[in-house]
């Protein structure tokens, strides 16, 4: 029986734990009850759509555990939150956020993800021609060198993008969209939550996404303190099991799963802006590769400092949380939906080597 659902805000904005070999039995047909039941997760200016899915079918109940949002407006009042304990998980802040805080010192652990790639558009305004992100070398971007799709790219390419580009970035995203129409900036991106109002500008237009420029480059990964996910190993598992869940009523009931975001904001426009939209993935895998080239890519980039030389980054990702979690939701309920477990489990194996 249905549940009724979390009336939380949806929107999608644009990684420590158990150290390799700690979480044990990932093969055991049973796993043990939560230690803690509830948990306290960042709203911050998005909401969860996996986890809005979890609570509405009842997969979070189901799991013996509940989650509590915890209002945060700026992903400052995240990490704060993360930091002094009145936060025990966040999904909703990149992946680029997370390791500049673990670069610093912070003990954070990547288990899983929200969403891997995003509905984040890369606009200019409507008389600018388009030949490919070559184009920003030398012009003014209104974003920062940290979004490693587009700078790691680029500098893939041959550039220094961090020295050949003008970045101007003003705090508020929705004036990037203003400095390029007013000519302050030639290009622009913002988080998913802009696509609409990008898309209804006559002056501006999009010429490409950043899942087209970098394909799965990993955009909100869920993250807490190290600690709090060596002492909440099953809590974690439990949350990854009603998430993987959650992700499989999405892929299987989409309309449905539309329909439950639209309820919420009111505007079918623009939900289905980015949930229509197939860059916008939802997918809870910690997706470990692409995490690491993010990481590599903000060091080239020298967006990290000297002491993050020493950190290894694979010590604060845990990928046995979610195989465990993963394993357990095939053999409940992969009756169900074969084909969508089996290919998590190919997914997985790809992206999550020793």
């Amino acid at each position: 029986m249905k549940k009724k659902w979390f009336a939380a805000i949806v929107f999608v904005s644009l990684m420590v734990g158990c150290a390799p070999g700690s979480v044990q039995n990932t093969d055991s047909e049973a796993v043990s009850v939560p230690e803690t039941t509830v948990i306290r997760m960042a709203s911050h200016t998005s909401g969860n759509i996996l986890n809005i899915i979890a609570e509405d079918q009842g997969f979070l109940e189901d799991e013996g555990i509940s989650v509590v949002y915890v209002s945060a407006e700026t992903d400052a009042q995240v990490f704060s939150g993360i930091i002094d304990g009145t936060i025990d998980v966040a999904a909703s802040s990149g992946t680029n956020l997370p390791l500049y805080y673990i670069s610093n010192g912070t003990n954070l652990m990547i288990f899983g993800g929200y969403d891997l790639t995003g509905c984040l558009p890369l606009f200019t305004r409507v008389d600018t021609k388009w030949n490919g992100i070559e184009d920003l070398i030398g012009k003014t971007a209104a974003f920062e060198p940290n979004f490693f799709p587009v700078t790691g790219t680029l500098l893939d390419l041959g550039y220094d993008p961090v020295n050949d580009i003008t970045w101007y970035n003003p705090e508020n995203q929705e004036d990037r969209i203003k400095a390029v129409e007013n000519g302050d900036a030639d290009y622009g991106l913002v988080g998913t939550p802009l696509n609409y109002a990008v898309i209804s500008n006559p002056n501006i237009k999009i010429v490409t996404y950043a899942a087209d420029i970098m394909p799965e480059y990993s955009c909100c990964r869920a993250f807490a303190l190290s600690s709090w996910v060596h002492k909440n190993p099953n809590t974690v598992i439990a949350l990854l099991k009603a998430w993987i869940r959650a992700m499989e009523y999405y892929d299987s009931h989409h309309e449905e799963a539309v329909e439950m975001v639209v309820s919420l904001l009111h505007n079918e426009d623009f939900a289905r802006s980015y949930l229509d939209n197939p860059r916008f993935d939802l997918n809870t895998d910690p997706m470990k590769k692409s995490v690491e080239r993010a990481w590599n890519y903000l060091d080239r980039l020298g967006l990290l400092n000297e002491d993050a030389k020493k950190v290894k980054i694979d010590r604060h990702i845990n990928t046995d949380l979610y195989k465990t979690a993963l394993d357990a939701c095939q053999r409940e309920y992969g009756e169900n939906n074969p084909k969508f477990y089996e290919k998590l489990q190919a997914q997985y194996a790809l992206n999550n080597y020793s």
